[in-house]
């Protein structure tokens, strides 16, 4: 475990602000779903997370020490690595979320069972872990995120074809292991282009913000995600009440696939994001490497 030298201090302000902010944001997303985008609750909390946020920023521009370094995320691959992980982490994170309650609710699954029909893609990050960490050497990070995330996108409008009548064998895992395929893809280079030119100083923090920026996005988009689910959810029920005692779990299902689809999209945006972000090569293996060494 590496230890940043100098002048250490705590940024309270910044602690606050950022948390507060952050709360705010996902609240008011979460009120969405309940009581629309019009509701006075659902606005006040969104233009209370963004004067928070901003009120954030300018602290870490003027304390001392800052919680979070601007001169970390305003480099251009760092800053497209945290970008790019916070886009993934919204589009990832719901899909386990819609998913997990597909195979419960309408399948019928025991959580122990839906657990286990999740472990495809477990198994395919680690097989497909291992490809990436030889190919990164020979190709460098661009190459295999970009097409990562597309095969990820894919996998994801694949989901879209399930119906409470459809199985887990040939509509759920086949875009499971698309999906698991390219996310190794882009986990494993997304690791070193994170830490890309950083000092010693900053290389705890640096790599904090790959995991915080993914846990925001993944905060953020089930949020997001669980509004847009619930409206489309609310809309088909309410125009096919002729499938009587049917239209519960075939609006839940449209509901779930309306969302993979917005996931599909944030993918789709997150490869985009890497595309004009990261710029670097091969030679971003061996700064890391050095950077870990401090």
């Amino acid at each position: 475990e590496s230890k940043a030298q100098g002048d250490n201090t705590y940024d309270i302000p910044g602690v606050i602000t950022a948390t507060a902010g952050l709360f705010s944001l996902t609240y008011g997303f979460n009120e969405a779903a309940t009581k629309g985008w019009s509701s006075s609750t659902t606005i006040s909390f969104l233009v209370a997370a963004a004067v928070l946020l901003v009120i954030f920023v300018v602290i870490e521009m003027k304390v001392a020490n800052p919680l979070m370094p601007l001169r970390v995320v305003t480099e251009r691959n760092r800053g497209g690595s945290y970008l790019g992980s916070l886009v993934v982490g919204a589009g990832l994170f719901s899909m386990f979320l819609f998913l997990g309650l597909y195979l419960q609710v309408i399948l019928g699954y025991s959580p122990l069972r839906s657990g286990f029909a999740f472990l495809p893609f477990t198994a395919g990050i680690i097989v497909f872990a291992g490809i990436a960490s030889q190919l990164l050497p020979k190709f460098g990070p661009r190459l295999l995120m970009v097409p990562g995330l597309i095969f990820a996108g894919i996998g994801l409008l694949m989901m879209t074809r399930i119906t409470p009548e459809t199985s887990y064998v040939t509509h759920v895992l086949p875009s499971l292991l698309i999906m698991s395929s390219g996310m190794a893809l882009v986990f494993i280079p997304l690791t070193s282009t994170s830490l890309h030119g950083v000092s010693s100083h900053d290389t705890g923090v640096a790599s904090a913000m790959l995991n915080t920026s993914q846990q925001i996005g993944g905060s953020l988009g089930t949020a997001l995600l669980n509004t847009v689910a619930a409206t489309a959810t609310a809309t088909y029920a309410a125009a096919n009440t002729q499938l009587g005692d049917r239209v519960s779990s075939f609006a839940m299902t449209h509901g779930f696939t309306v969302a993979f689809k917005f996931s599909a999209v944030l993918l789709f945006a997150g490869a985009v994001v890497l595309f004009f972000f990261i710029n670097i090569g091969k030679e971003s293996l061996v700064e890391t490497e050095g950077a870990g060494m401090h």
